[in-house]
């Protein structure tokens, strides 16, 4: 996480299966001007290339109805 993030609440919109979902979903949320990162991203790789618990998408608390509704309306299938 970044420094500039360290005194935010951040929350979990959603857990992905691979990290190039998540990272899209990310991208298109921060154009919106969401704060939003991924969680621990390299963890999952730590016991090869299966995903243990997902790669986490968090945004700041107080922007997590925004996100919800761009994710919601715009990204997911």
């Amino acid at each position: 996480m970044k420094k500039e993030h360290e005194n935010l609440k951040f929350v979990t919109l959603e857990t992905f299966s691979n990290l190039w979902t998540a990272e899209v979903v990310k991208n298109r949320l921060m154009e919106e001007g969401i704060r939003a990162h991924i969680a621990n991203p390299y963890v999952n790789y730590s016991f090869g290339p299966t995903v243990l618990e997902g790669f986490r998408l968090q945004v700041e608390q107080d922007q997590f109805l925004k996100a919800l509704n761009i994710y919601k309306n715009t990204l997911q299938d």
